[in-house]
């Protein structure tokens, strides 16, 4: 499992430089959000979530997204109860829809989350969502609600949702 995510991350970063050498410039875009993350396992809790972004729109309207992002949930009954710090970085693809009046967009990718806890460890995972950019009257500035599921292999909070609002760049 762990060569799995060693590879994703290797393959992520490493197209990273081939970003570098486009000309005549990728329209990009920069955003921040924050919001409520709930894990569906019995026992736990909802948390405060934090994600920044990075989306790099290299075939119009469809390009990649990277995001980092944070979250705490609570996890357990009684005295088994322990606060997961998770700390994720994923990769994937994101497809807005321009000649919509909303703007609306979906996202699908793969991460690697890496919890703190009683069980302690590194998974890989998969994150897929959508929301919506509205503008907010400033020249390049959007304010995104998006909902995002987030499903992690192994002895974790498996499945949760992330009902996030951020602030984003227009990707330009």
């Amino acid at each position: 499992m762990r060569m799995i995510a060693i590879i994703t991350l290797v393959a992520a970063l490493g197209a990273m430089p081939a970003v570098a050498q486009v000309r005549g410039g990728v329209p990009v875009s920069f955003g921040a959000d924050v919001g409520l993350f709930a894990p569906f396992e019995s026992g736990s809790s909802s948390s405060f979530t934090a994600r920044a972004t990075a989306d790099l729109y290299w075939w119009s309207p469809t390009g990649m997204r990277f995001a980092l992002g944070f979250t705490n949930p609570e996890i357990g009954d009684g005295p088994f109860k322990d606060r997961f710090n998770t700390v994720y970085l994923s990769a994937g693809l994101i497809r807005s829809v321009r000649g919509a009046r909303l703007h609306p967009y979906g996202h699908a990718g793969v991460g690697i989350y890496h919890l703190s806890g009683d069980r302690s460890g590194t998974q890989l995972g998969l994150a897929f969502g959508g929301g919506v950019e509205l503008a907010v009257g400033w020249r390049n500035v959007l304010l995104t609600p998006e909902l995002t599921a987030h499903l992690v292999s192994g002895d974790s909070p498996r499945f949760s949702l992330a009902l996030t609002v951020g602030l984003h760049t227009k990707p330009e």
